[in-house]
């Protein structure tokens, strides 16, 4: 499962740029970073570090720095952004305005305590930014290809932040659209044995005209994301507050 995980993300380089879920995803993180004053954002879990590109696109005088536990990835991350952006051996992160920990979550076997090790690290007033995949009965082989131990709803992704010194400010349902075609993945799955293999670990290639026209779709779903009772992703911001005592 993990080298699925690692070609699915590596992948993510050439192919996922362009692609309408990653660009619809960072649109909801870019709601929550101010066009002021530079910010420092770390990414928990960075990946291909796609991240970091969409914030320097769009943030350029903001600082990026990552945290990645595969070798392989963490070391073109090193290189392409810089030894310094790595923050894996830092004891804290409160050099961090913004956390991003984008789905990461579901690949921990105790989401619990991995959540309040990563908010204990964190300032006061700093921000934290999450995105799940959503709906347990969507589970699928993509979900075992890599390697998620859980889907959320909202009331399972609030309790793993329940009596942490945390303000919730959103959690709203992403990718409403993308629930009929995540029900078909489900039931493919009833109907052959689970391989979990890394085909099943991979977005599809769109053509362009479809992917665009998806991008406009969520575009629009997004907008009114605080609406919608379901979606195949959830999106949760909250801030960091003081612990008792």
């Amino acid at each position: 499962m993990t080298e699925a995980l690692e070609a699915h993300l590596r992948r993510q380089i050439e192919h996922s740029r362009r692609f309408f879920w990653h660009r619809l995803r960072w649109r909801a993180v870019l709601d929550y970073l101010p066009e002021g004053p530079p910010l420092s954002l770390l990414d928990v879990g960075a990946g291909a570090g796609l991240c970091g590109e969409f914030l320097g696109r769009d943030r350029p005088q903001a600082t990026y720095r990552f945290i990645e536990p595969i070798d392989s990835l963490g070391q073109m991350l090193r290189d392409r952004y810089g030894a310094d952006a790595d923050a894996s051996g830092e004891v804290d992160h409160h050099r961090s305005d913004v956390v991003t920990l984008l789905d990461v979550l579901e690949h921990q076997p105790d989401d619990r305590a991995f959540m309040e090790d990563l908010v204990g690290r964190m300032r006061p007033g700093a921000v934290l930014l999450v995105t799940v995949p959503a709906r347990q009965d969507l589970w699928s082989e993509w979900d075992v290809a890599l390697g998620h131990f859980r889907r959320y709803d909202r009331e399972s992704l609030l309790a793993v932040a329940d009596g942490l010194p945390l303000t919730v400010i959103e959690t709203s349902y992403l990718f409403p659209e993308l629930v009929p075609m995540g029900m078909w993945r489900a039931r493919r799955k009833a109907a052959r044995p689970s391989g979990g293999d890394a085909d099943d670990a991979e977005f599809p290639d769109l053509p362009g005209v479809v992917n665009d026209l998806l991008y406009a779709v969520g575009t629009a779903s997004l907008s009114l994301r605080r609406r919608w009772p379901t979606g195949s992703s959830l999106f949760l911001a909250a801030t960091v507050g003081a612990w008792d005592g």
